[in-house]
Protein backbone atom coordinates (compact mmCIF):
# COMPACT_ATOMS: atom_id res chain seq x y z
CA UNK A 1 0.00 0.00 0.00
CA UNK A 2 3.03 2.46 0.94
CA UNK A 3 4.42 2.20 -2.44
CA UNK A 4 0.76 2.59 -4.15
CA UNK A 5 0.46 5.93 -2.17
CA UNK A 6 3.93 6.78 -3.02
CA UNK A 7 3.78 6.34 -6.60
CA UNK A 8 0.66 8.47 -7.05
CA UNK A 9 0.49 12.09 -8.13
CA UNK A 10 -0.21 14.70 -5.49
CA UNK A 11 -3.70 15.97 -5.64
CA UNK A 12 -4.16 19.00 -7.82
CA UNK A 13 -4.85 22.17 -5.57
CA UNK A 14 -7.88 23.09 -7.62
CA UNK A 15 -9.35 19.56 -6.82
CA UNK A 16 -8.52 20.70 -2.82
CA UNK A 17 -9.57 24.14 -2.66
CA UNK A 18 -12.62 23.05 -4.42
CA UNK A 19 -13.06 20.09 -1.62
CA UNK A 20 -12.29 22.36 1.58
CA UNK A 21 -14.63 24.90 0.22
CA UNK A 22 -17.33 22.59 -0.09
CA UNK A 23 -16.32 21.14 3.72
CA UNK A 24 -16.06 24.63 5.09
CA UNK A 25 -19.68 25.62 3.66
CA UNK A 26 -21.26 22.47 4.84
CA UNK A 27 -22.19 21.77 1.15
CA UNK A 28 -23.84 24.48 0.40
CA UNK A 29 -22.45 25.93 -2.09
CA UNK A 30 -23.26 25.07 -5.74
CA UNK A 31 -21.25 23.25 -8.25
CA UNK A 32 -21.58 26.32 -10.53
CA UNK A 33 -19.67 28.38 -7.75
CA UNK A 34 -16.95 25.82 -7.24
CA UNK A 35 -16.36 25.21 -10.96
CA UNK A 36 -15.71 29.15 -11.03
CA UNK A 37 -13.51 29.29 -8.02
CA UNK A 38 -11.40 26.96 -9.49
CA UNK A 39 -11.80 28.20 -13.42
CA UNK A 40 -12.77 24.56 -14.45
CA UNK A 41 -16.15 23.99 -16.65
CA UNK A 42 -18.64 21.95 -14.35
CA UNK A 43 -18.37 19.10 -16.35
CA UNK A 44 -14.45 18.51 -16.09
CA UNK A 45 -14.97 19.81 -12.32
CA UNK A 46 -17.28 16.67 -11.86
CA UNK A 47 -15.07 14.40 -13.87
CA UNK A 48 -12.01 15.46 -11.98
CA UNK A 49 -13.57 15.70 -8.38
CA UNK A 50 -14.98 11.74 -8.87
CA UNK A 51 -11.81 10.30 -10.39
CA UNK A 52 -10.07 12.18 -7.68
CA UNK A 53 -12.30 11.51 -4.73
CA UNK A 54 -14.87 8.92 -5.77
CA UNK A 55 -17.84 10.77 -5.70
CA UNK A 56 -18.84 13.78 -7.50
CA UNK A 57 -19.14 17.51 -5.87
CA UNK A 58 -22.71 17.72 -5.78
CA UNK A 59 -23.06 14.07 -4.25
CA UNK A 60 -19.93 15.35 -1.56
CA UNK A 61 -21.92 18.22 -1.22
CA UNK A 62 -25.66 16.86 -0.37
CA UNK A 63 -23.91 14.34 2.27
CA UNK A 64 -22.20 17.55 3.83
CA UNK A 65 -25.43 18.94 4.19
CA UNK A 66 -27.08 16.02 5.39
CA UNK A 67 -24.37 15.78 7.59
CA UNK A 68 -25.28 18.98 9.48
CA UNK A 69 -28.26 18.55 9.52
CA UNK A 70 -28.68 15.18 11.14
CA UNK A 71 -26.07 16.48 14.19
CA UNK A 72 -28.20 19.39 14.74
CA UNK A 73 -30.91 16.83 15.15
CA UNK A 74 -29.43 16.57 18.87
CA UNK A 75 -30.02 20.16 19.16
CA UNK A 76 -33.38 20.15 18.20
CA UNK A 77 -34.02 17.16 20.66
CA UNK A 78 -32.24 19.16 23.38
CA UNK A 79 -34.35 22.59 22.57
CA UNK A 80 -37.68 20.42 22.53
CA UNK A 81 -40.17 21.82 25.06
CA UNK A 82 -41.21 18.85 27.66
CA UNK A 83 -44.45 18.61 26.15
CA UNK A 84 -44.85 19.08 22.35
CA UNK A 85 -43.02 19.48 19.28
CA UNK A 86 -39.73 21.62 18.51
CA UNK A 87 -39.74 25.00 19.11
CA UNK A 88 -38.68 25.79 15.48
CA UNK A 89 -40.64 24.01 12.60
CA UNK A 90 -38.81 21.73 9.84
CA UNK A 91 -39.78 24.56 7.05
CA UNK A 92 -37.05 26.97 9.13
CA UNK A 93 -34.72 24.20 9.86
CA UNK A 94 -34.32 23.16 6.14
CA UNK A 95 -33.62 27.08 5.14
CA UNK A 96 -30.74 27.47 7.97
CA UNK A 97 -29.33 24.08 7.27
CA UNK A 98 -28.96 24.78 3.34
CA UNK A 99 -31.83 23.02 1.95
CA UNK A 100 -34.72 24.38 -0.68
CA UNK A 101 -37.76 24.00 1.49
CA UNK A 102 -38.69 20.88 3.71
CA UNK A 103 -39.44 18.71 1.32
CA UNK A 104 -36.17 18.71 0.36
CA UNK A 105 -35.30 18.17 3.77
CA UNK A 106 -37.45 15.29 4.23
CA UNK A 107 -36.33 13.38 0.79
CA UNK A 108 -32.40 13.75 2.09
CA UNK A 109 -33.13 12.65 5.55
CA UNK A 110 -35.28 9.06 3.82
CA UNK A 111 -32.90 8.82 1.38
CA UNK A 112 -29.58 8.62 3.65
CA UNK A 113 -31.36 7.96 7.21
CA UNK A 114 -33.97 5.70 6.21
CA UNK A 115 -36.52 7.70 8.05
CA UNK A 116 -37.79 11.84 8.20
CA UNK A 117 -35.72 13.76 10.65
CA UNK A 118 -39.16 13.94 12.99
CA UNK A 119 -39.29 10.38 13.10
CA UNK A 120 -36.01 10.35 14.01
CA UNK A 121 -36.77 12.84 16.95
CA UNK A 122 -39.37 11.23 17.81
CA UNK A 123 -37.90 7.53 18.44
CA UNK A 124 -35.14 9.23 20.00
CA UNK A 125 -33.00 7.24 17.13
CA UNK A 126 -30.73 10.01 16.95
CA UNK A 127 -27.45 9.05 17.70
CA UNK A 128 -26.53 12.11 20.02
CA UNK A 129 -29.44 10.60 22.42
CA UNK A 130 -28.17 9.24 25.20
CA UNK A 131 -31.25 7.80 26.50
Amino acid sequence: LAARLAATDPVDGRLLAAWRRLQGAGGAVSVAALADEVDWSRRHLAVRFRREFGLPPKTVARLLRFERAYASLGRTLDARPAAGPPAAGWAERAARWGYYDQSHLIREFQEFAGATPAALVRAGSHSSNPG
